[in-house]
């Protein structure tokens, strides 16, 4: 267990990365094979993932990522999109599950006044937040190959949805991670609240 716990407290994230070092193909197939059978609500996976390796749109992306080094300077960056669509799969995909047809219809019976309920507003917000499930498989599954990595939220939004050619009616950029090897000398020091300031027992 001390093992697996050394995979949370020792992650961090790495804005002074190897320049110019690759990622191995396996591990990095490995760590988008992890954010692929990421766990989402209802089953949905409302997401894609753009892998960027070539440098010189590295140093594009870096220009839309408000000029942070570590965008340019890193192995790979791994673009979560959040798909709104949802609605528009969710019976076909859950009919590819094996279920009978009583349990399917309960399902969707439940589930498709909810999906139908919601605003545009209201699709991206639910979509977005199960990027965030894909983002945690991709750090610590990272971490768990001895590869650095670092979220990134701070973007043009807008400039980046076009970069990537989106219909932004369908889909749209929501994180970007950025992956290779850290040049740090030593971890940073990991300040967090003890367990009995966030954990509660009922």
């Amino acid at each position: 267990m001390k093992k697996e716990l050394e995979i949370f407290s020792n992650r961090y994230s790495c804005r002074n990365f190897k320049k110019d070092k690759k990622l191995n193909p396996q591990d990095l197939q490995t760590i988008l094979e992890m954010a692929r059978l990421s766990p989402s609500s209802l089953g949905l996976e409302p997401w894609k993932f753009v892998v960027v390796q070539d440098q010189n749109k590295k140093e594009e992306l870096f220009q839309i990522c408000n000029h942070q080094n570590h965008v340019k300077d890193c192995s790979a960056l791994i673009i979560i999109i959040s798909r709104f669509d949802f609605l528009d799969y969710f019976e076909e995909k859950l009919r590819k599950r094996d279920m009978s047809e009583v349990e399917i219809q309960k399902r969707l019976d439940t589930y498709m006044p909810f999906l139908k309920s919601l605003n545009n507003e209201q699709k991206i917000a639910y979509a977005r937040e199960q990027a965030h499930i894909a983002l945690a498989s991709i750090l610590y599954s990272a971490n768990a190959l001895n590869i650095a990595s670092c979220p990134i939220g701070g973007f043009n939004k807008e400039k980046l949805d076009s970069y990537l050619s989106l219909n932004t009616q369908v889909e749209g950029v929501t994180l970007v991670v950025a992956l290779g090897y850290s040049n740090d000398d030593k971890l940073p020091q990991k300040n967090r609240f003890k367990f009995d300031e966030v954990v509660r027992f009922l």
